[in-house]
């Protein structure tokens, strides 16, 4: 491993970690710049795929914390949230990442970001908080035929966990073959580790995804939405999403999905900046 590599395995400047008490236990949360927004500093809130946790909107809290309150919590069952007792929807999810929101005690409206499964959750969050949720972004919406949702849920079947760590070799082919190149084998192996977190059940967040279709949820939102759509097959599945809110609009982004965050932190957030603040 390079020196230079290691970058990915230290926090992000002036990142910062906290706890607050949920509906099944802690929930974990990374912030920076937290305090009450203003007209040109709306706070945003930042949800995480799945499998994953809020380390992959690590670099985005810094980036976005520099100009506004930023935060990203961790959906129950992955990074330190502590694991739900059955499988939630994603109602549920977004009833536990509305508890971290109040816990922030944000005044005024707030703008929220969710990155693939943590869209789903987004979107829920905005239609339940309808007069506290401003703008959304949604970096990956997918909308999947019949045929696609049923590949999707078995490609996240349970794992099964054998001493010859065939679940870890499943996960470690599948993240590669949708690697982006170049790719840091160290932010590689980052986001490896934090999938494993969340253990036998972490495929409960994808279950609560593909429970939930865009096409139903998304022409319900009445707040500004920008889709970002990646070069990889669940961004180019969200290419149409935008069309689909009253108030959509989307950006196409040559890039994959997996560690976009980290490794174009800047051109990402150019694009949130320039909506948010539109």
């Amino acid at each position: 491993m390079e020196d230079n590599d290691r970058r990915f395995w230290r926090p992000y400047p002036g990142v910062k970690r906290g706890f607050v008490d949920g509906p099944d236990g802690q929930l974990h949360m990374r912030s920076k710049g937290v305090g009450a927004g203003t007209e040109t500093s709306v706070p945003l809130y930042c949800i995480h795929q799945s499998p994953s946790s809020s380390i992959a909107m690590a670099a985005l809290v810094s980036a976005m914390g520099e100009s506004r309150p930023c935060a990203a919590g961790d959906t129950p069952g992955f990074g330190d949230s502590d694991p739900p007792l059955q499988p939630p929807e994603i109602s549920d999810y977004a009833d536990a990442h509305g508890t971290i929101i109040d816990a922030l005690d944000w005044a005024g409206p707030i703008d929220v970001f969710g990155f693939f499964t943590g869209s789903k959750i987004a979107v829920a969050l905005a239609l339940a908080r309808p007069q506290q949720i401003r703008r959304i972004i949604l970096l990956g919406a997918p909308l999947y035929s019949d045929a696609e949702l049923s590949e999707e849920r078995a490609t996240y079947e349970p794992d099964v966990y054998d001493w010859d760590a065939s679940h870890l070799s499943k996960w470690w082919s599948h993240l590669k073959a949708g690697a982006p190149s170049p790719y840091p084998l160290s932010l590689f192996a980052r986001h490896f580790a934090e999938i494993q977190r969340g253990g036998p059940d972490s495929w409960w967040g994808h279950k609560a995804a593909f429970n939930v279709d865009l096409r139903e949820t998304l022409p319900r939102l009445a707040q500004p939405t920008l889709v970002l759509c990646t070069a990889d097959p669940q961004g180019e599945k969200s290419v149409g999403a935008a069309q689909l809110v009253p108030k959509g609009r989307s950006v196409e982004l040559p890039y994959m999905g997996q560690g976009l965050l980290d490794l174009q932190t800047d051109e990402i957030c150019s694009h949130i900046r320039r909506f948010l603040d539109d």
